[in-house]
């Protein structure tokens, strides 16, 4: 009978790494979903010269859709003027990630431990072409 309590105590410390692994995956997928939403920003951001408020605001929306998260804490930072061709635009999008580690009450980690910041960082050239 006390195999068959340990046993199941086992089952049950398993299933967490099964399902920290899963979750793990899905965090995965949702970074890369993210980073495409991301790239397709910068290169609005190319064509524009610059990071619009409009194009800003749409990226929020995006990311708050993927990632399930309100969108006021997303914070998107950058290049505020027009550059022309061949200058760099600088943008940062910082996003929280929530729930990282399944079970963190079970395996006695805070909720805080179990949020981390997902932060982009970088750099493009603008291809706007001043024609005024």
């Amino acid at each position: 009978m006390k195999n068959l309590i340990t046993s199941i105590a086992c089952v049950v410390i398993l299933l967490v790494f099964v399902l920290q692994f899963a979750t793990n995956q899905i965090t995965h997928n949702h970074l890369t979903t993210v980073d495409k939403s991301v790239n397709a920003f910068k290169e609005v951001a190319k064509q524009e010269g610059y990071i619009s408020d409009e194009n800003s605001s749409e990226l929020k929306d995006e990311i708050a859709r993927i990632l399930g998260c309100n969108r006021d804490k997303i914070i998107i930072s950058s290049t505020d003027i027009k550059v022309i061709r061949g200058k760099k635009i600088h943008y940062i999008v910082e996003m929280p990630l929530e729930d990282l580690i399944i079970g963190a009450e079970f395996l006695n980690i805070s909720k805080d431990e179990s949020e981390g910041k997902y932060i982009i960082d970088n750099y493009t050239t603008s291809e706007y072409l001043d024609r005024s």
